[in-house]
């Protein structure tokens, strides 16, 4: 899986987190005016899953 960071239109920028056979897993609910932002944005959104998926597994 990764990351997209695209610029949609000026100044609406977003994520999209792609499976290996470029499906589309999630996208950013919400645009980000600048990608710096929507990179963070789905590095946190990363961070998220990795500890759901830990308490999940009882870790």
């Amino acid at each position: 899986m990764q990351f997209e960071v695209n610029e949609e239109r000026p100044g609406q920028w977003s994520w999209t987190l792609r499976g290996s056979r470029g499906e589309t897993i999630a996208r950013s609910p919400v645009g980000y005016p600048s990608q710096v932002q929507a990179s963070a944005a789905a590095t946190a959104f990363a961070r998220m899953v990795a500890k759901a998926s830990a308490q999940m597994h009882g870790r």
